[in-house]
């Protein structure tokens, strides 16, 4: 062996027994229970898909994976929390894309630096918005929805899972391209906001088609429309927004995330046992059927997904001078 090639081959050898460690420490998680942080309450389409995935992942790894839902501040306290937690891999963080792209925006003394505190795992599906009515608000699409808005004094009051989500975008898009006059209620949660809409206590909302779907198969409620780019197979036969609003779309999606500081083989390892989990044909077909389209992808490419709407929401919140309540 000549002098160059032994050196070559002693500094594979040194690179790899320096890697051998975090592979050993890949390999052995999880050897206790992970918790899953969910900043939002419970009966939402990320509740739904967090316990989906929990249970995937418990039966895969043979250990078991908790859902902790704290809500509050839009999803700001619980991703405080696993922000700040051990970067080990036993505690994730699964929340909306509005954490990362609207929050920064709208929040500005947050206590942590979500570019800095928490690193990107995987995106995990897209969520199917639908704007909701009572059965008895007396409009059936989005135009008659527009005008009903405009002839009333106080106008029309909308729900969301709360300031700066997505669904609450939502509106506020709605209502800049068409003049449509909607306040704004915010709730902690999908599950909250659906149930004050099938009370009557507020008459519309931007809701997840994954939570509202049964109530509008029953008639207590009805879908308008739905704020993504094309129609949902979950309702194809609801219109889209866009249909009826050139150039308006709102698409929502929920990612996977870790504490700054866990290990990149955790943090990949983590990825592609939530691969294996989403992309398994029955799991699909199961979150499929709640309206939830799975999009299992790399840290790379969330990360950029994140750069991009942050951009995009920025420019609205700011147009639109979208504030907090005190």
């Amino acid at each position: 062996m000549t002098f160059p090639l032994r050196r070559t081959v002693l500094k594979l050898g040194l690179a790899m027994a320096a890697l051998a460690p975090t592979f050993a420490l890949a390999q052995a998680w999880p050897n206790k229970p992970v918790r899953i942080i969910l900043p939002y309450a419970p009966g939402g389409s990320a509740d739904i898909l967090a316990r989906v995935l929990a249970q995937k992942l418990g039966a895969s790894l043979g250990q078991q994976f908790i859902v902790e839902n704290k809500p509050g501040a839009s999803g700001n306290i619980g991703t405080e929390a696993a922000a700040g937690a051990v970067p080990d891999g036993y505690t994730l963080l699964l929340t909306a894309d509005s954490n990362f792209t609207v929050n920064p925006h709208i929040y500005p003394d947050m206590r942590f630096n979500l570019v800095k505190d928490l690193v990107p795992i995987s995106q995990l599906a897209r969520i199917g918005v639908g704007l909701v009515v009572n059965a008895s608000v007396p409009v059936n699409n989005v135009a008659e929805l527009v005008a009903y808005s405009k002839a009333r004094p106080d106008g029309l009051s909308f729900g969301s899972p709360g300031t700066g989500t997505p669904h609450h975008l939502a509106g506020e898009l709605l209502k800049q391209m068409t003049g449509a006059k909607l306040v704004h209620i915010p709730y902690k949660g999908g599950g909250p906001a659906l149930n004050d809409v099938l009370g009557n206590q507020v008459p519309a909302a931007f809701i997840a088609l994954a939570v509202v779907a049964p109530h509008v198969q029953s008639g207590k409620l009805k879908l308008l429309a739905v704020t993504q780019a094309a129609r949902s197979a979950t309702a194809p036969t609801a219109p889209t927004v866009g249909e009826t609003i050139k150039g308006y779309e709102v698409t929502s999606w929920l990612g996977l995330f870790a504490p700054a500081g866990t290990p990149p083989a955790i943090v990949n390892r983590v990825n592609a046992e939530v691969k294996k989990a989403l992309l398994d044909p029955a799991t699909a077909q199961e979150l499929g059927a709640r309206a939830l389209e799975v999009v299992a992808g790399t840290p790379a490419e969330l990360a950029e997904r994140i750069t991009v709407e942050n951009e995009r929401w920025g420019k609205l919140i700011k147009d639109t001078k979208i504030v907090v309540a005190p």
